[in-house]
């Protein structure tokens, strides 16, 4: 480093060390000096000028080049002015997002190696960066998908477009990670600012909540230093525990990721620092929950279990590991109790989390030790020295995980896993790991029966190979297996099983990778200092060489049995290799190069000798056989050159020119095996270094003289792979060898013991790298070759073009392909043509033209002829162009001579001696070999010598690479107009290579595409019937590959050209043609992104490039001024570039809709032309009114297809013409008219003094327009539960916001567009039945867009048009169509969200309109339409403020429960309640109490479709009462109250333990007993709420989303219901009906289904089945809640009918003529009360399922009444209710400080006299034990009193409870519960023994003879 401080000037930050390998490593530094100024000042300047587009963006692509080719070598000062500059640029808002993600990202490079800079090095704000973030994904446009940002973001809620499950944001990705490199430079007092921000929206019951845990995973920055934690961490620790304890129920997954990353990146910050101690246990039980096992009670799974992130969990479990703590104990018990799951017999989808927790586990482990002991210091935290790992700890913990990897190793999906697993224990422990693997693998190939268990083991083996011949002083026996190994698995090369022979070429490759092939036997006698290992392993490299040629000799038997004629020939279509015999061919070849690398010389001459015998006059098909053959003299040669070279080339071409000596050889089509082969065998045989091949030159020149031009095609293909290799090799750069000892084989053994260096690391700084480079002679035969070769075919090609020679089709393409191959070969030594650049952009800086150092020796191969330019490119392009012309306008059907044309095209423009395609190819297989032996533990990563050879001749290849793309030039257009033509003519297979050619061209020279556009939008015009390929082709040059398409190119000026030009083509109904056009709309609709008319700059981005030009540090910029004349004049520029884009814009708009206007566009391009249209309606620029005119008037177009276009864009369209609204200012502890104390800290909570104003409050109605205008109401639901923003923003007062009620000349252009279509009456009665039709009955529901167009329309334009539309929807709700009614609900959501900003007098009009429309909707609701009604009843409550929605809150409080209207309409109004009810969260406590109170009397109403809806109902009520660690109690009703008033009344449901023990001994069935109490409706009083005596334990929470996930839209920024997914409700009910089915004695038709829907059943009426079905199907189809996720609200999915039995049954309840329906004969008057606790369990099972506190400790007074309801036989419906109640409280998370109430109520079930209630509770207890195995654990007591009880119940008088208390014991002995298991078999036995001698003692007195004797 000093070294290169006193060549550069400065300590560079990073360097790539690999530069240092190069040949010409010490004229770098000159480069980087020149580059580093460049990029400097042309960056800086272009930011100045503000040159962003293309400017910066060229120079930050250069900055991006330099990075990746010299690393981070500039100095520490210029690296901080380039992160501000970058900083600066990409937190500019309202820019181009693809202009911000490059500049994000190489702000995210930069800072990637956070060692680097410290916080005190540079500062970076957070608050721009949250702006951005804000903008960018919580934007009201983006929320519609009108903010385009690349596709997988956009769109998300359309039907066009949907995000697939689990699909990362590519967008989000890019600034998420900016983020989170940024945020360790938050300044000190970040910390508390972005809590203030944040705070406000923490809310649990709001889809925020999620918004806000975002926002604090990826801002709060948690690395300070200690000494500023508490400007850090300490602020919210505590604070966030307290929310994760109190909302633990399992449906916060959707936030709760955020909040286990954010703890979990805490601890990891923080080692040692913050004690995590107590809060281990339901850590861990969390993790053991979110590996989703199937532990369930009696097979009913409930809900979705925690899908908590592997990293993040693994991430916090190996920061606390060490130091005292118990997360190594809990550890190991984890892995014990999931050990079956382990087992490969145990499949299921909890092996995939499984693994990856194995696998993420042992990563975190390795890089924590890394960080411990090997990181070098630098600013981040310093790990205390006691909380570091000791060896005792590191030993623990290797041994705790090898048992799990040891099982999954056999897994058919988990060996990969399992081996990165063990090679990463093994760099910890190899002696512990090592062993079993070879243990396995020794026994795996005894046996041939196990092929799987074989290949497993022998890919584990491979992951460990390090650890295994390294040896050392931990596992020195390693090296004794290794050569044993290596002679066993050779039977593995089997041609019968592909599989296993690949895993075996794996397994020799990797040993002899890390192995020096070299007799060490006589080491035994000479060395004195040998181990007797050492000895050992000394004596067994001998055999060496026998492992060689047994090895060789497989590999034989492996070619004789892959020839073409043993493969049944007539089973192949193509004579080329399959799949199989690539890879056969892959792994023959870099094995067998592997071993000849690393043999001593003396192996490699046998190796040789025993080659050159087998492939000795042999005569191979060359197609398999002969390749494989071919390949291994290449590994010879490319080992030992001058050896295999003089064994091999003179004998092949002596043989050759023999062969060819023959004329009638030239004319022969088909030559026989033994010359292919031979060809064959020669080209391979010149990969080789160029140095040793030139001596061969003449030889082969004259073999080349002879075969290039054979007849045969086979013939020459080869004499041209021969020339094309020959060439390459000679003028390629290269290293002399690849071994893994850097020394000579020659040192004496005692010099260097090759034993003691298996598998040594290299040393990158000493690594003896010899590189070979062409010199003179190299170039001379390269420049004799091309001379001799390629002038007579240029020269033919030329004669052809011009039409001077006629030549045959087959001799035009032996000529192309001579040229083609002559060309590739010497790519590296052709020069570009030097011709004047022609611009494709206007740039205010100049273009990086720079051309990198690739050799110390400048290679030019130039012609000698008189009749072509010197330069070989230009002379080939020339030609080219000529022949490709003279074929085209001849109409060649010559497609094979076309196809080489563009392959010479290619080659010229882009190919300069190495491959993009095999570059990517080869560094991918580096890396994951890099990755399967790189030691990660120590420093340097340990890579072996091989590897490190092989980085730096990629490094080379990278340099070559970046050479490849310079200047554009008029050849090159050219090239491109050639392409073009050939893109376009008639033959298939031209077009595409074509196509695919000129997209690389696109690619490879940015704004290159502008040039062929006016040539492409003239070929549109053909008529594509006559001229169908021309047609065709154009097209698919439009489309381009992989999103870059011509259409959605981010230029104005270009989209004029094509867009039209498109449209107004011929149409056509060919297939093809249609599906391309299709596509390409497609295309826009995907992937066009947002790009500017008016671009945004920074100020602050502009003094960053200042900073950066007038820097003085080194290397300083010379010309570092710009002068002030020229910042004007850019400005000025920047201003018309903006003008000139929207007269573009306009011109654009205005030409599509001319062409939709001209009225002759088929119905598919009028619809393409719409897409396109719509596309363009933007947020920052107004949409033109003739566009608007244009979606108008489609809204009414016949074709639906249209209409429904329009219909989706005219939301944008409404949005692009919103009038910003005013917002105020206010003081919310002021809005009572006095001022409230502002607490110190966040009180959450709804009872606040401060946050009252916000309940709906019936008794302060707004009765006057005074009232009307106050600013006290807040739309979002979120402010003031948990704390007040710094900043109070409402709307102000409808009277200040944009006047509604404005003239026709009021309104602008745009607007008045809209304003006269709706104005229009006919226009409006059109819409409106277009809009009523049913369109498809399956899929018709509430349509997001329709609401959307609506809202829009009413909040833009008031009630303008409201007297239109108020006829329709009074004829539309008494209309019982599901279409009329759809279309009813979709106006007036859209009417009441649209009315927000409405004045009170249109206010009161409304509802004085509205309200007997509602009522008679409400009151006409059927059942296709009820789904309907709760959507707009929950959408139109949504996001508004209730007070000022008081009118629908008492419409849907009106007495829901309607005698006269039937169950059906009852359960109906019931679920419109709840949809508008719980869309405003905390804020009606009021109206929650009014309905409790209303429904208490009907708790047990007779219809079970009501009961079910009550029970959902009291779910959402009890949810709210929730308190948070330093909250208030909430005003709403008491959960522990309500529980007391209910269960007294249940208290006859329960036997009286004293007289029924006779029944339990002699009943099989449970039967209800004692007194009839009062029916519910007789109840005495009332239940009476006491709202300020809450406690925190008995307080229930509540989940995010309180109706189903199935949402229209994912609009953002919208409360969401308090409710979560009841869908799990279903499903775990249904489960249960299944699982109970076949145990019931009476039929059960899907009771529990029925139960958790929430549906009336039908009445049994004779003779009506049909009537009776679809009662039933009304039952199923009506929702148990609706989803607001978002703007829009949508019931739940509904369950598929066919899983219900339609059959007619005497289970419902609410026929009149049923009997008693299973329950009790006789007992009439019981039936109250067994409906009473059919509704409890429907409310426990949402309670527990959806709220946030899951079960609290008064649940539990329910369990003594559902173990022994649970199993009724003659009452199936509440026996599945109680299964299913059982089923959500077993498999409950239970919080350790309720871990005492659950055995409480455990042990009194398992008292009682009922032995089903007590084997009910003991199949509770095991399900509830495993799921909360770690709380359990962690309690003092609990763990003692589950064992006593169970032990206890072994007594039990019953043998079916004996059996389950057994079953359950042996339960918790395996999964680890139970560890003394000695103990506890020693008390058995002492029992057993004690009951023994009792027997016999009884048997002496009661038998005489024993007695007497």
């Amino acid at each position: 480093m000093e070294d290169k401080t006193c060549t550069l000037g400065f300590k560079p930050q990073k360097e790539v060390i690999y530069n240092k390998l190069l040949p010409y490593h010490q004229q770098l530094d000159k480069e980087i000096l020149e580059q580093i100024c460049d990029i400097k000042e042309n960056l800086a300047k272009a930011v100045i000028l503000r040159d962003i587009r293309p400017g910066c963006i060229h120079w930050v692509s250069k900055l991006s080049r330099f990075v990746r080719l010299y690393g981070l070598c500039f100095s520490k000062e210029d690296h901080v002015l380039f992160v501000k500059l970058m900083y600066e640029l990409a937190v500019t808002l309202e820019q181009e997002f693809w202009v911000m993600a490059k500049f994000a990202q190489m702000l995210t490079f930069l800072l990637k190696k956070k060692e680097l800079l410290s916080p005190d090095d540079v500062v970076l704000e957070w608050r721009p960066l949250f702006e951005l973030y804000n903008s960018l994904f919580y934007n009201s446009h983006n929320s519609i998908g009108m903010l385009m940002l690349p596709s997988r973001t956009r769109r998300a809620a359309s039907r066009f477009f949907s995000r697939r499950k689990g699909e990362a944001s590519n967008a989000e990705g890019v600034v998420e990670n900016m983020i989170r490199v940024c945020r360790m430079y938050f300044p000190l007092g970040a910390t508390k600012e972005i809590l203030q921000e944040v705070e406000p929206l923490l809310c649990p019951f709001d889809m925020t909540m999620q918004r806000a845990m975002v926002y604090l995973e990826l801002f709060l920055p948690t690395t300070l230093t200690p000494d500023q934690d508490k400007h850090g961490w300490k602020l919210w620790h505590q604070q966030f525990l307290g929310i994760w304890n109190s909302c633990h129920n399992s449906n916060m997954w959707f936030w709760e990721n955020s909040l286990l990353w954010l703890f979990s990146r805490l601890a990891w910050n923080n080692l040692g620092y913050v004690d995590w101690e107590e809060h281990l246990p339901l850590i861990f039980t969390k993790v053991l929950r979110s590996f989703r096992l199937p532990v369930t009670y009696k097979k009913t799974q409930v809900g979705k279990t925690d899908t908590l992130s592997q990293f993040a969990t693994a991430m916090f479990i190996v920061s606390n590991l060490g130091g005292g703590s118990k997360a190594q104990e809990h550890l190991e018990r984890l892995f014990k109790s999931l050990e079956s799951y382990y087992h490969p017999s145990n499949s299921g989808i909890w092996n995939r989390p499984l693994h990856e927790f194995l696998n993420k586990l042992t990563l975190l482990f390795i890089r924590r030790l890394h960080r411990e002991r090997y990181k070098k210091p630098s600013w981040e935290v310093e790990v205390p020295s006691h909380k570091k790992l000791t060896e005792e700890e590191i030993t623990a913990f290797v041994r705790c995980v090898q048992t799990p990897a040891l099982l999954t190793m056999f897994s058919h999906t988990g060996t990969h896993d399992a081996g990165i697993v063990f090679h990463r224990l093994s760099l910890l422990r190899p002696e512990i790991i090592v062993p079993p693997l070879l243990e396995q693998l020794y026994s795996s190939l005894e046996t041939t029966t196990e092929p799987h268990r074989l290949t497993a083991s022998l890919e584990c083996v491979v992951c460990v190979a390090r650890a295994l011949v390294k040896g050392g002083q931990y596992y020195p026996e390693g090296q004794s297996h290794v050569i044993p190994l290596l002679l066993q698995t050779l039977p593995g090369i089997d041609p019968n099983d592909i599989k296993k022979c690949m895993v075996t070429f794996q397994f020799i490759y990797t040993l002899v990778t890390l192995v020096p092939f070299v007799d060490c036997s006589a080491a035994v006698e000479e060395s004195t200092d040998l181990t007797e290992i050492e000895q050992e392993v000394c004596l067994q490299t001998a055999g060496f060489e026998d492992f060689v040629l047994q090895f060789m000799d497989r590999c034989f038997a492996l070619i004789e049995n892959s020839t073409l004629e043993q493969i049944t020939q007539l089973d192949r279509e193509t004579e080329k290799m399959n799949r199989e015999e690539n890879m056969l061919e892959m792994g023959l070849s870099s094995t067998f190069s592997a071993i000849l690398t690393q043999a001593h010389p003396k192996i490699y001459q046998v190796a040789l000798q025993r080659l050159q015998t087998f492939i000795k006059g042999k005569m191979i098909e060359i197609h398999v056989a002969g390749k494989f053959a071919a390949n291994l003299c290449r590994s010879a040669v490319k080992v030992n050159p001058p050896e295999a070279l003089k064994v091999f080339v003179p004998g092949v071409c002596r043989l050759l020119i023999a062969l060819t000596d023959n004329e009638e050889i030239q004319n022969e089509e088909h030559l026989d095996d033994e010359l292919l082969f031979n060809l064959l065998l020669l080209s391979e045989l010149v990969r080789c270094s160029g140095c040793y091949l030139v001596q061969y030159v003449p030889q082969i020149s004259q073999v080349l003289q002879r075969t290039l031009h054979l007849k045969s095609r086979e013939g020459y293909h080869l004499a041209g792979s021969v020339v094309r290799y020959l060439l390459k090799y000679l003028g390629v750069t290269m290293p002399s060898e690849y071994r893994s000892l850097p020394h000579s084989w020659d040192l004496p053994l005692a010099d260097s013991l090759p034993i003691r260096h298996w598998g040594e690391a290299g040393d990158v700084h000493n690594l003896g790298l010899q590189w070979i480079e062409p010199g003179k002679a190299e170039e001379a035969a390269i420049t004799s070759i091309v001379r001799s070769f390629l002038t007579p075919e240029l020269e033919l090609l030329r004669q052809v073009a011009r039409g001077e020679k006629e030549v045959s089709r087959e001799l035009l393409q032996q000529s192309l392909s001579i040229t083609l191959d002559i060309l590739l070969g010497a790519g590296s030594a052709l020069p570009h043509w030097d011709e004047k650049p022609v611009p494709l952009a206007d740039m205010m800086v100049k273009k990086d033209t720079y051309k990198f150092l690739v050799r110390q020796l400048e290679i030019h191969v130039m012609l000698d002829s008189e009749h072509f330019p010197s330069n070989v490119r230009k002379a080939a392009a020339d030609v080219i162009l000529e022949l490709v012309d003279k074929l085209l306008s001849e109409g060649s059907d010559d497609t094979k001579s076309l196809c080489r044309a563009v392959n010479i095209y290619h080659g010229v423009v882009f190919f300069h001696g190495v491959s993009k395609d095999d570059f990517d190819a080869r560094w991918k297989s580096f890396q994951f070999i890099k990755d399967a032996l790189a030691n990660k533990l120590a420093s340097n990563k340990q890579h072996i010598r091989s590897l490190l050879v092989e980085r730096a001749v990629l490094q080379q290849e990278s340099r070559v690479l970046e050479n490849s793309v310079i200047n554009f030039t008029q050849t090159h257009a050219n090239i491109m107009t050639s392409l073009l033509r050939l893109s376009t003519s008639q033959y298939s297979e031209v077009r595409s290579k074509s196509q695919n050619t000129l997209n690389q061209v696109f690619q490879g020279f940015p704004y290159s595409y502008k040039l062929i556009l006016p040539d492409l939008t003239s070929f549109l015009k053909v008529d594509p019937t006559e001229n169908h390929e021309q047609f065709k082709g154009s097209l698919h040059v439009l489309l381009g590959r992989q999103g870059k398409s011509l259409m959605v190119r981010r230029d104005w000026e270009s989209l004029n050209m094509v867009w039209p030009a498109l449209l107004v083509a011929k149409h056509s109904e060919k297939p093809s043609i249609i599906r391309l056009m299709n596509a390409l709309s497609d295309a826009v609709y995907y992937h066009m992104e947002l790009f500017a008319v008016y671009h945004k700059f920074s100020e602050k981005a502009e003094n960053a490039g200042k900073a950066m030009l007038q820097s003085a540090g080194e290397p300083r910029i010379k010309n570092n001024s710009v002068c002030d004349a020229s910042i004007a004049a850019a400005a000025q520029r920047l201003s018309d570039i903006g003008i000139s884009n929207h007269q573009f814009y306009k011109r654009l708009v205005t030409r599509i809709t001319e062409v939709l206007d001209s009225s002759t566009l088929h119905w598919r391009a009028h619809n393409i032309a719409l897409n396109l249209l719509g596309c363009l309606v933007r947020p920052d620029v107004t949409f033109p009114a003739v566009g608007v005119r244009v979606f108008t008037n489609n809204l009414i177009h016949d074709n639906i297809r249209i209409r429904e276009t329009s219909l989706f864009y005219m939301s944008w369209i409404l949005k692009n013409q919103k009038r910003k609204h005013k917002k105020v200012h206010i003081d919310p502890y002021s809005i009572n008219g006095k001022r409230c104390s502002v607490p110190d800290s966040p009180k959450p909570g709804d009872s606040r003094p401060d946050n009252l104003w916000l309940q709906y409050d019936s008794k302060k109605k707004i009765t006057t327009e005074a009232e009307w205008e106050e600013t006290r109401y807040v739309e979002k639901t979120y402010y003031g539960w948990y704390s007040w923003p710094k900043c109070m923003v409402v709307y102000a007062p409808p009277s200040q916001q944009p006047q509604l009620d404005r003239p026709l000349e009021g309104l602008g252009d745009e607007e008045k567009e809209i304003y006269k279509f709706f104005i229009n009456q006919e226009n409006v009665d059109k819409l409106v039945s277009f809009l009523s039709l049913e369109e498809n009955k399956e899929r018709d529901g509430f349509n997001t867009r329709k609401f959307w167009m609506f809202k829009g329309l009413f909040r833009n334009f008031g009630d303008s048009f409201l007297s239109l539309f108020l006829p329709h929807l009074e004829t539309l709700v008494n209309d019982t169509k599901k279409s009329s009614q759809r279309c009813a609900t979709e106006i007036i959501a859209g009417v009441l969200r649209g009315s927000k900003h409405w004045t009170y007098s249109k206010h009161v009009s409304l509802w004085e309109r509205l309200r007997p429309i509602l009522e008679t909707g409400m009151a006409r609701v059927t059942v296709e339409t009820v789904e309907d009604w709760g959507t707009c009843m929950a959408t139109a409550s949504a996001d508004r403020d209730p007070n000022r929605l008081a009118p629908l809150m008492e419409i849907l409080m009106d007495d829901p429960l309607r005698p006269g209207e039937g169950a059906f309409n009852s359960s109906s109004r019931m679920y419109m309640l709840m949809g508008g009810l719980w869309q405003q969260e905390w804020r009606v406590s009021e109206l929650s109490h009014r309905l409790l109170e209303y429904l208490l009397p009907s708790l047990s109403h007779p219809y079970k479709s009501i009961r079910d809806r009550i029970g959902s109902v009291l779910s959402g009520i009890f949810m709210y009462d929730l308190v948070l660690p330093g909250g208030l109690p909430s005003s709403y009703p008491n959960c522990t109250e309500f529980i007391d008033f209910i269960l007294p009344q249940l208290s006859t449901l329960v036997q009286d333990s004293e007289s029924n023990t006779v029944q339990d001994g002699e009943n099989d069935s449970t039967k209800y007993g004692g007194s009839a109490s009062a029916s519910h409706h007789e109840a005495s009083s009332p239940l009476q709420s006491n709202n300020n005596n809450n406690n925190n334990s008995s307080s229930s929470s509540s989940s995010s989303t309180l109706f189903g996930a199935q949402v229209l839209s994912p609009v953002r920024d919208l409360p969401g219901s308090p409710f979560s997914d009841s869908d799990r409700l279903n499903s775990v009910l249904s489960a249960v009906h299944n699982n109970n089915n076949g145990g019931s004695q009476s039929p059960m038709v899907s009771p529990l289904v029925k139960y958790m829907s929430g549906l009336e059943g039908p009445s049994p009426m004779v003779g009506r089945e049909n009537k009776e079905a679809l009662r039933l199907s009304a039952k199923i189809k009506l929702k148990d809640n609706c989803d607001i996720s978002s703007d829009i609200c949508e019931p739940m999915d509904m369950l598929p009918l066919d899983s219900i039995n339609f059959e007619k049954n005497n289970e419902y309840e609410n026929s009149a003529k049923s009997p008693v329906n299973g329950y009790f004969t006789g007992y009439e008057e019981k039936k109250g009360t067994v409906r009473l606790m059919n509704t409890m369990c429907r409310w426990l099972v949402g309670q527990m399922g959806r709220c946030y506190n899951g079960v609290t400790p008064e649940m539990y007074r329910f369990l003594p009444h559902l173990c022994q309801m649970e199993s009724v036989d003659n009452d199936p419906e509440l026996r599945s209710n109680c299964v299913a109640t059982l089923a959500i409280i077993s498999q409950a998370l239970v919080l350790p400080s309720r871990i005492p109430a659950l055995i409480d109520a455990i042990t009194q079930v398992a008292q009682s006299s009922w032995w089903r209630a007590r084997g009910a509770v003991l199949s509770m207890l095991q399900v509830a034990v495993f799921t909360n195995m770690f709380t359990i654990l962690s309690s003092d007591t609990a763990p003692q009193r589950v064992q006593d009880l169970v032990v206890g119940l072994l007594h039990d008088t019953r043998l079916e409870v004996q059996q389950m208390a057994s079953t359950v014991l042996s339960g918790l002995i395996h999964c680890k519960f139970i560890q003394a298991e000695d103990k506890l078999l020693g008390e058995f036995t002492a029992k057993l023994e004690t009951s023994r001698e009792s027997k016999r003692r009884k048997a002496r007195h009661s038998c005489p003879s024993i007695r007497s004797q």
